[in-house]
């Protein structure tokens, strides 16, 4: 324990040292600015995001509550997860068994492109954890401009997470190249990345009243000794040609200039990506699973998926009218994949090409000051998703109050869609299942108000959505498929309050679902109160404690072969209050902090399971720093 608590000391005393010695005023050389934005989905689009500078809420940043304020996984950093808030699960790739992954992986809309007069640069530490059980993290960004029009970077990051418990340990590496060029007529962005996950699989506590044993956390027995490893490689290339017109514009009161519009833009986008999901056995358990087909030699479950897709479009662009402004997408899609899996004996015969087109339109207005929309769909002419479609619309309304914006949305989507390639045919050495599952069925009404004023700032979100032919994994780990509907209703409540000091920042989320396939903690909540203040005009300060809490459900059962999350009905989670307190600082041009999680355990009684048998992380300290560099 000494020996790490010279390390940390060290990083903290170096850090200081550093920032004394090499702190600096850029803004008298050069003019810093930079504009960061990241792409959406069809049509492509440069959503514009705020650079990661931002020191509140700083200790907040790993990657399980970024993703969603409540989860379900394994309680160490990197292990697989399902989202309980039913409207943050995402589907970032068309591979089932990535989606418990998706917190942790990047993928093409995940890239931030910047364009920066000056290079600019970021290192990033964090640790924490207890002797021998520490979770490491470290990541490096550089990205430069070679003129106006051109720049490129790279990202890479890297996790190894021991874990408080058995056989627990997990690691990841995230690596990215990327670059754009935007010029008068031609626009470019082009990436490559990599997501490398391992995590080793303990099957849960073989006692979970042992939790509140004076047994140490590392020394508690597990039911498994497996390894899951997933890995993701993509190349994303989308550029853009604009034909137009230059049009007469006032550049002040005595001079009139030359600004090009764009009147039709022609696009193309490659996306090549592949996703391999592994699961490893020195020695197959036989007891923890009810099937093993094989269980002398060690076994390696292999599934994967290779995808290659061209989206080719023709947009009408909205600048041009002046009095219809309203642009118009048109685009045809074809994509062709490959999917594999191993069986136990290690030979792919389950290897198979297929290939999908699909046509679509979009009708959008994202210009103007008080109404933008987006209105399009799709549909799937050849290949096994053959019928898919997908209709939806977004509405807008800005609404003036006083000195403030009353933002309202309206946003719907139907969608039926031909089920996951591996949820209708698999094969390993625990599980074989060959389904042939009916397409499911999404309808989805929403509406929301965000009303931002100096001290108060409101967000309400609610949504109903109807599934159709929902598919679920049961208790027994095998998915099948629901004759019937289920519904969820969902309302989500943002409420901060800020003073020139104190700020209390509220989220409260109520879900509502119709059957027990898909169970849903009825009321989830995170608040955080905390107090901020500026010393010495630089070195600004941040000390609080947030809270995170959800209300007992059959939260599901983690089946490590499949890294799938199934029904059970035995055990209810939750009504345990997670508790952090921090100290967060920034200076200049670093920000670091020092804190303490989950310290509701020092005297609450320990029952902060995520799950059935996986609890998370007990108290410990946390700490990082980030350090940004303009030159």
């Amino acid at each position: 324990m000494k020996n790490i608590s010279k390390i940390y000391l060290s990083i903290f005393v170096w850090s200081l040292c550093c920032i004394t010695a090499t702190a600096q005023d850029v803004s008298n050389k050069v003019e810093k600015h930079i504009n960061t934005w990241r792409l959406t989905e069809i049509p492509v689009l440069a959503d514009s995001i705020p650079i990661d500078t931002n020191y509140l809420n700083y200790p907040k940043q790993s990657p399980h509550h970024r993703y969603s304020i409540a989860n379900a996984y394994n309680g160490n950093m990197l292990s697989p997860l399902q989202s309980k808030v039913f409207f943050d699960r995402t589907r970032k790739t068309d591979f089932l068994f990535s989606r418990a992954y998706d917190a942790y992986v990047l993928t093409p809309t995940d890239i931030t492109y910047y364009n920066t007069t000056v290079p600019y640069s970021n290192i990033t530490y964090r640790t924490g954890g207890t002797t021998y059980r520490e979770e490491d993290w470290i990541n490096f960004l550089f990205t430069a401009n070679a003129n106006k029009h051109l720049n490129a970077g790279v990202y890479l990051d890297y996790i190894s997470s021991r874990g408080e418990y058995d056989n627990q340990e997990a690691k990841r590496f995230n690596g990215s190249l990327f670059g754009s060029y935007n010029g008068r007529n031609y626009s470019a962005h082009a990436a490559v990345m990599m997501s490398n996950i391992s995590n080793f699989e303990n099957g849960g506590l073989a006692n979970p009243d042992m939790l509140d044993s004076p047994v140490a956390t590392e020394d508690l027995q597990t039911n498994l000794d497996a390894m899951s490893a997933y890995r993701y490689i993509a190349g994303f290339y989308d550029h853009k040609y604009s034909l137009g017109i230059e049009r007469d514009t006032k550049i002040s009161e005595d001079s009139i200039g030359k600004v090009f519009v764009p009147v039709t833009t022609f696009g193309h986008t490659l996306r090549i990506e592949q996703g391999v999901k592994r699961y490893v056995e020195h020695r197959p358990d036989t007891e923890f699973y009810e099937y093993t087909y094989v269980d002398s030699i060690p076994m390696t479950d292999t599934a994967n998926v290779l995808n290659i897709k061209n989206t080719f479009s023709v947009t009408f662009e909205e600048e041009f009218n002046k009095w219809l402004q309203f642009g118009a997408t048109v685009y045809v899609e074809n994509e062709i994949q490959r999917f594999a899996y191993a069986l136990p004996d290690d030979t792919l015969t389950g290897r198979q090409w297929k290939s999908n087109t699909k046509v679509g339109g979009i009708l959008s207005k994202n210009r103007g000051k008080y109404i933008q929309y987006a209105f399009g769909g799709d549909v799937f002419l050849q290949g096994y998703k053959l019928g898919d479609f997908n209709i939806h619309g977004r509405l807008q309304g800005n609404i003036p109050a006083g000195k403030n914006v009353i933002h309202l949305t309206a946003k719907a989507y139907v969608r039926n869609e031909e089920p996951s390639y591996f949820l209708q045919n698999y094969t390993s050495n625990h599980f074989r299942w060959s389904n042939n599952f009916k397409k499911t069925y999404h309808t989805y009404i929403g509406g929301e108000i965000d009303f931002p004023t100096k001290y108060v700032t409101l967000g309400l979100n609610v949504g109903f959505e109807n599934l159709t032919n929902y598919i679920y994994f049961a208790k027994n780990g095998m998915p099948y498929q629901h004759d019937g509907n289920v519904q969820v209703i969902a309302g989500n409540l943002h409420l901060d309050i800020h003073t020139k000091h104190f700020a209390l920042e509220n989220n409260v989320i109520y879900q509502y679902t119709s059957n027990e396939v898909l169970p849903l903690p009825m009321l989830t909540l995170y608040h955080n109160i905390y107090y901020k203040d500026l010393y010495f005009k630089v070195l600004s300060v941040q000390f609080g404690v947030d809270l995170r809490y959800h209300s007992a459900y059959y939260a599901p059962l983690y089946m490590p072969a499949t890294g799938q999350f199934c029904l059970q009905d035995k055990l209810k989670v939750g009504n345990y209050p997670e508790m952090s307190a921090y100290l967060n600082f920034h200076l200049k041009q670093v920000r670091f902090y020092v804190a303490y999680s989950n310290f509701g355990g020092l005297f609450l009684p320990k029952n902060y399971f995520s799950m059935p048998g996986y609890p998370i992380n007990p108290p410990q300290f946390k700490l990082g720093v980030s350090w940004n560099f303009y030159s």
